[in-house]
C-alpha cells in the first residue's frame, strides 16, 4: 500500500473503497507527511506538545467529522436562491447582458428571484428531502464526535489549544506556515510597533462615524457627479454598496519570521456587514 493510499476492490463502489478504508485502516503518525511548515516563536514555553504534526497541517486543513452539523435549510435556501436567479436570468434572456459585469457584481438583498419551473422545483424538494434523510442516519450511526482524518495526540493538541488563551496561532507573511506566539507578546507587538506610534492617531467614536460619513458623502457626490462616464454595471455596484454598512476596519499582524529581528506586517481589513 502507498503512504496516502489504500488497494481497492474493483467488486466495490468508490464511495464503498473510501468508507472501509477509513474503518479498517488506522492512520499513524509514520504515514503522516515530513514537510510540514511551522513556527513557534512563543518566548514563554507553555505550548502543549505535538504542535507541528498538527499545525503543520496548515491552517486551511480540513477536519472531517462523524457527524454532519450542517444547516439543511439554510444549504437548500441558498442553493434554491442560485437555481431560481440562473433560470430568471434564462428566460428574461439577461445572461448576456453588458449590465452584468461578474468581477464587479454586488447582490441586492432586497431582491428575491421567482420560482424556477415546476419540474426543477421538484427536484429542489426531493433534493432537500433526501440531505434531511442521509443526515438523520449518519448521526444515528455515529453519536460520537470523533474525528476522522486527524490521530488521538492531535485532537488532544487540538484541544489543548482551544482551551489556552495565551497562545494565539496566526498566518505567517510569505505563506511560511501557521506561527504560534504568546498572546501577551503579540498584543504589545501591535500596539509597540504600530499603533502607538506617529504612523497612527487614535479617534473617538464620534470622530471616526464623522469622517465614515463624510467619506460616504465624498463618494455619492462623485459618482452623482460623473454618472454618465459610469457603465450601468459600474453605476449599480457603487449605489448598491453604499447603501450598506461597512464595519470599522480590523487591524491585525502577520508575523516576518524571515527577518531578524522578527517583526509584524500590519494587515488593514475592510469588510461589508448585511
Amino acid at each position: 500500500m502507498a503512504n496516502y493510499g489504500f488497494y481497492a476492490n474493483p467488486a466495490f463502489t468508490l464511495k464503498q473503497n473510501f468508507n472501509k478504508t477509513l474503518r479498517e485502516n488506522t492512520p499513524n503518525l509514520s504515514q503522516q507527511p515530513t514537510n510540514l511548515a511551522f513556527h513557534n516563536i512563543c518566548s514563554i514555553n507553555n505550548t502543549p506538545s505535538g504542535l507541528k504534526d498538527l499545525l503543520g497541517l496548515n491552517l486551511k486543513y480540513c477536519i472531517a467529522s462523524n457527524q454532519t452539523n450542517q444547516d439543511v435549510n439554510k444549504m437548500m435556501q441558498k442553493l434554491a436562491y442560485s437555481i431560481r436567479t440562473h433560470c430568471h436570468l434564462k428566460d428574461a434572456n439577461l445572461t448576456n447582458s453588458s449590465d452584468y459585469v461578474k468581477q464587479i457584481y454586488s447582490k441586492n438583498k432586497h431582491w428575491n428571484p421567482p420560482p424556477a419551473p415546476i419540474i426543477i422545483e421538484n427536484k429542489l424538494t426531493e433534493l432537500e428531502k433526501a440531505l434531511k434523510r442521509e443526515q438523520k442516519l449518519l448521526t444515528s450511526k455515529h453519536r460520537n464526535r470523533s474525528l476522522r482524518n486527524l490521530m488521538q495526540p492531535q485532537i488532544s493538541t487540538l484541544r489543548a489549544l482551544r482551551n489556552n488563551n495565551n497562545l494565539i496561532i496566526k498566518p505567517l507573511d510569505k505563506n511560511l506556515g501557521p506561527v504560534v506566539m504568546n498572546t501577551e507578546h503579540y498584543i504589545t507587538e501591535v500596539l509597540s510597533k504600530h499603533l502607538l506610534t506617529k504612523d497612527y492617531k487614535q479617534l473617538s467614536e464620534t470622530e471616526v462615524h464623522n469622517k465614515m460619513e463624510q467619506v460616504r458623502n465624498h463618494l455619492e457626490s462623485m459618482i452623482n457627479d460623473h454618472q454618465y462616464l459610469l457603465s450601468k454595471a459600474e453605476l449599480t455596484y457603487f449605489k448598491r454598496n453604499l447603501r450598506e454598512w461597512h464595519r470599522l476596519p480590523i487591524f491585525y499582524g502577520l508575523s516576518k519570521v524571515h527577518k531578524i529581528p522578527t517583526t509584524l506586517r500590519p494587515v488593514i481589513v475592510v469588510q461589508i456587514v448585511s
